[in-house]
């Protein structure tokens, strides 16, 4: 079942790291999506759900780096390497923020 794996970055060039260890570890580039302030491209197959909201909605310094990933394994893996380039987890940061009151761009007030 294909996935879609999706970090937020906070600095271009580990966003770039990560696109490069991606394509590395054996994930095709097309499926690979990059997304920051300067609106670069996200490919259709990666493409982020409008439930997940824009860049501009997480962080005006955020690089999004998105992977359509074809197996379970190929998520895990895409993880990985998220996480060892310091991807912050957006689980846990909605968690946080819903400690606050928050409701999510698409929950009523």
């Amino acid at each position: 079942m294909a996935k879609t794996v999706v970090a937020l970055i906070h600095d271009i060039d580990e966003a770039q790291s990560v696109v490069h260890d991606l394509v590395a570890s054996g994930i095709q580039r097309e499926d690979i999506g990059f997304r920051g302030n300067e609106e670069h491209a996200v490919p259709s197959t990666a493409a982020l759900n409008e439930s997940e909201g824009s860049v501009e909605d997480v962080s005006s310094d955020a690089i999004v780096v998105a992977v359509a990933a074809e197996t379970d394994a190929q998520a895990q893996s895409a993880i990985q390497v998220m996480k060892r380039h310091g991807a912050t987890d957006i689980d846990q940061r909605a968690t946080e923020w819903k400690k606050q009151d928050w409701r999510g761009r698409f929950d009523a007030a």
